[in-house]
Formats: C-alpha cells, sequence, structure tokens
C-alpha cells in the first residue's frame, strides 16, 4: 500500500482548498481525482460570485469572516491581483421580515453588521422599487474572482507537489479491516492510506462509498444575467431582500440574479435549467426593478448546494473506518468559507484534530448519533 499518499476525490474547490492547505503542512503525495475534463466545472464554476459573510447561522458566519480576512489579504504569490471588489452587500428587508433581519443580527454579535435604513439603498440604486425598510451593511463584502480564488489553490498544491488526474471517475471506495486501501477508479484501482470525500452532490450517491455513506443532499438554484443595461452602475452593491429571497448585483453591463428556489435533485439533474424557475426569477425581478421587466436574458444556468441534514458543514475523520475523511456538505458556502474549510480538513487529515474552535461541531460522527 502508498500509506502516504492522500487521494482527494473531486477537485472542486473543496478539494482544492484541501489540496492546498495539506502541501503547507508537508503533504507530498496529494492526488485530486476529477471526473471532468476540466477542474471547478461544476458548483465550483457556477455560483454568484459573492462574499457574503452575513450568514445567519452563526458557526458559518464565523468562518466566513475568518475566510474573508484571507480573500483581503491572500499569501503571496496566491494571486495576481486582489481577490475581492469591495462592492458592499446589504441584506434587507420589507417590514414584515424586519424582526428576521433583526434575530440574525442579535445571534451574531460577532459580526458587528452595520445596521441602517433603507435610505442608502435607494440612494444608490433609484430604480429599486419601494418597500424595503431596514438593512444589514458589511461594507467590506462584495464580489470574488472566483476564477483567481480556485486557481490560487489549485496552482498553489500543485507547485508544492499535488497531482490533478483529469478524466478519472471515482467509482467506489475500497476498505479492509477497517482500514481504506484506496479508490477504485475509471483509470483502475488507486491505493491510497487516506482518501478525502470532497465530490459536492456527488457525495451523495451512497452506493459509492462501500456501506459508509453519510446522509447528503444536493439542491438545485437557478441563475441568470440580463443583457447590458443603461440603467445599471456597475459600483452597484449587491442586494439580498431576505424573506422575498431575491438577490441580483452587477454583471457583464446587466444584473445577476437568482430567486433562491431549493429543488432535492440528483447529481445528473444539477445542470438542468428549468423555464418555470427563470420565470420566477422574473417575476420577482420585476416587481422589485420594475423598468427592467422587459430586459432579455443573456445567461442562464443551474448549480447544486449540498446539505447534511442540520445544513452544518462535515469535515473530519470517519469514526467508522481508518483514513476517511469527509469535505461535504458546504451548502452553497464552498467559496465563501474555502480557506477555513481547507486548513480544518487539512489539519485533521495530517494531526488527527483540529484545533478551530468549530471542528468539532463539523465532525462527522454527529451524522451517526
Amino acid at each position: 500500500m502508498v500509506k502516504d499518499r492522500i487521494i482527494i476525490i473531486g477537485s472542486g474547490i473543496a478539494g482544492a482548498a484541501t489540496a492546498y492547505f495539506l502541501t503547507r503542512r508537508g503533504a507530498r503525495n496529494v492526488v485530486l481525482l476529477e471526473k471532468d475534463k476540466i477542474a471547478g466545472a461544476q458548483s465550483t464554476g457556477r455560483n454568484a460570485a459573492i462574499l457574503r459573510t452575513m450568514i445567519p447561522e452563526p458557526e458559518i458566519n464565523r468562518l466566513a469572516r475568518e475566510s474573508a480576512d484571507f480573500y483581503h489579504n491572500p499569501p503571496e504569490g496566491f494571486s495576481d491581483g486582489p481577490l475581492v471588489d469591495s462592492v458592499g452587500v446589504y441584506l434587507a428587508a420589507k417590514t414584515e421580515y424586519t424582526p428576521t433581519l433583526n434575530k440574525w443580527c442579535d445571534d451574531n454579535p460577532e459580526a458587528k453588521p452595520e445596521r441602517v435604513s433603507s435610505k442608502p439603498i435607494y440612494e444608490k440604486i433609484p430604480i429599486l422599487a419601494p418597500g424595503l425598510e431596514t438593512a444589514a451593511y458589511a461594507a467590506d463584502d462584495g464580489v470574488l474572482d472566483i476564477h483567481a480564488i480556485f486557481q490560487g489553490f489549485l496552482r498553489g498544491a500543485c507547485r508544492e507537489g499535488a497531482k490533478l488526474h483529469l478524466n478519472c471517475e471515482f467509482r467506489g471506495l475500497e476498505v479492509a479491516d477497517g482500514c481504506v486501501r484506496g479508490v477504485d477508479t475509471s483509470d483502475g484501482f488507486m491505493e491510497a492510506s487516506k482518501v478525502v470525500a470532497a465530490n459536492g452532490a456527488w457525495i451523495s450517491i451512497s452506493s459509492l462509498f462501500n456501506g459508509y455513506s453519510l446522509p447528503f443532499t444536493p439542491y438545485r438554484r437557478h441563475l441568470l444575467v440580463t443583457e447590458p443595461l443603461p440603467e445599471v452602475n456597475p459600483r452597484w452593491p449587491v442586494i439580498w431582500i431576505i424573506g422575498e429571497e431575491f438577490y441580483f448585483r452587477p454583471e457583464s453591463g446587466g444584473l445577476l440574479m437568482s430567486g433562491c428556489d431549493s429543488v432535492k435533485v440528483s447529481p445528473e439533474q444539477g445542470e438542468i435549467v428549468e423555464q418555470a424557475q427563470l420565470e420566477r426569477i422574473a417575476r420577482k425581478a420585476s416587481f422589485w426593478l420594475p423598468s427592467l421587466s422587459v430586459a432579455k436574458v443573456a445567461k442562464a444556468w443551474s448549480g447544486m448546494r449540498t446539505f447534511a441534514p442540520d445544513e452544518i458543514f462535515t469535515i473530519g475523520a470517519d469514526p467508522r473506518v481508518q483514513g476517511l475523511h469527509w469535505v461535504a456538505g458546504l451548502g452553497g458556502h464552498g467559496i465563501t468559507c474555502a480557506p477555513v474549510v481547507g486548513t480544518i480538513a487539512a489539519d485533521s487529515i495530517i494531526y488527527g484534530k483540529s484545533n478551530h474552535p468549530a471542528a468539532s461541531g463539523m465532525a462527522p460522527d454527529r451524522l451517526l448519533r
């Protein structure tokens, strides 16, 4: 057996960030398996590219804020330019949803969100329909350079010896005598002493894990980008209307929008675009941005967000079999929280545990109780 080989299933943001921090801790025999012909083509490459650290769940909120520090101050050589365009993010609410917004702020005192009225939103975006009452504002949040972030993790790992195997499909986990032996792939069997399950929505296919699966469920969400619009100022902030569950931000001269749909799917259904969901986005956009109701769609797509039953990340060693580790169920926050997720995962794999305060609450054993 290749005792020091660590195989990471999936080369999206979870796998790439884990590989990056593993190599920073001295691991040199790290292999990333990717079933597609390019890395990061699934959920990593199909998200909204929003850095939103204001997240209602306190532990995920904390990971997002810590990761934002990494993005604002990346290590030397990680990227050629800034990773964040800090246009600001507003979480805004109508009167009936103001208590929801206030509760989020109260539950996350360490986040120190700036509580404001809706006035600055309307000053910046005059075409927005009336009805918003209050907001929480994060001036340093904004738009992420997804390509630079992903390549920073992936190339950084490969520069330190990690290997990327493209067009190599994971077909099953091999276990003997309570220990991981390796993985079956479309290229044959690959030995390893440690296997990291970081393959996004495909982690929900229980048959792949030889009786050691965990309960994950992928959900599909749609996004679209309008044609270029003269009314849109490219420096507008990101607006996320809670309760209504609608967000938008400038993109390519138009607006990127989502109606925050959440439909349970199988991984193979994840890229299907449903016209009914695009019409749902259009209805919300027509209400909140009525002057843009005739705007044409330049591009539409869908992506997947995968959750554990409690919607908390799952990071750490599986207690049932030696050598199996999980970096899973990131639920749409994979990019936002990747630096801390990768750090916790790498510490667990290399040292046997992570000392991060959130690590114990994300351990896989909670899903077995």
